[in-house]
């Protein structure tokens, strides 16, 4: 039978829609900047690394838990970037989970995204807002069925060099099997540095 926690179900997505909330004033102060692009060059190649805490949607697995990510993005023109992203992340199973796994210790996800695009309507000063989404797949441990990876995120890029940005961005990952949510949103904090691509 399938347990339901409203109240960490509605927390996890209240912050979700708080982080989109405050970005969207961002975003479309951002695309008003005339003569302002969004920061991505055609041709470039992006890499990121970020960490920060995940956040669980279930009460199957302890609340918070580490996520670690990796990105690489490449510029289809000053708005768009098209790549991948692979996360690994880690949550304590709880006793709820024990009872519903059968098994004790950490649950562990790597997501894999092949497909994600990235939209960077404009920018004001050094900071560049974006929204990204993507879809691939979950590798889950403890026995538990691999399943469909859905992804929104928002963040902002900060450049303190030419092609290096410091970089915060919040995340909701789906999760989903055997009538399990298993997903997670995450607070991600790190940098971003960009190679060659038309000026």
């Amino acid at each position: 039978m399938k347990v339901r926690s409203f109240g960490r179900t509605a927390i996890m997505w209240s912050v979700l829609a708080g982080c989109v909330g405050l970005s969207g004033p961002a975003l479309s102060l951002a695309a008003e900047e005339s003569g302002h692009d969004g920061g991505a060059r055609p041709g470039e190649i992006v890499a990121g690394f970020r960490v920060g805490p995940s956040f669980s949607t279930t009460p199957f697995l302890s609340t918070v838990g580490p996520n670690l990510n990796f990105q690489g993005l490449y510029g289809l023109n000053k708005y768009i970037r098209v790549g991948m992203t692979l996360d690994w992340e880690q949550h304590k199973i709880s006793d709820n989970g024990q009872g519903t796994f059968g098994v004790s210790g950490q649950f562990s996800t790597v997501t894999l995204l092949p497909a994600y695009m990235e939209y960077r309507p404009g920018h004001f000063g050094q900071v560049y807002p974006y929204v990204g989404t993507g879809i691939g797949v979950n590798i889950n441990n403890k026995d538990v069925s691999n399943t469909f990876a859905w992804r929104a995120a928002g963040g902002i890029d900060y450049y303190i060099m030419k092609d290096l940005a410091l970089n915060t961005e919040v995340k909701y990952t789906r999760n989903t099997t055997d009538g399990l949510d298993l997903g997670s949103v995450a607070l991600l904090f790190g940098l971003r540095m960009s190679f060659g691509g038309q000026q």
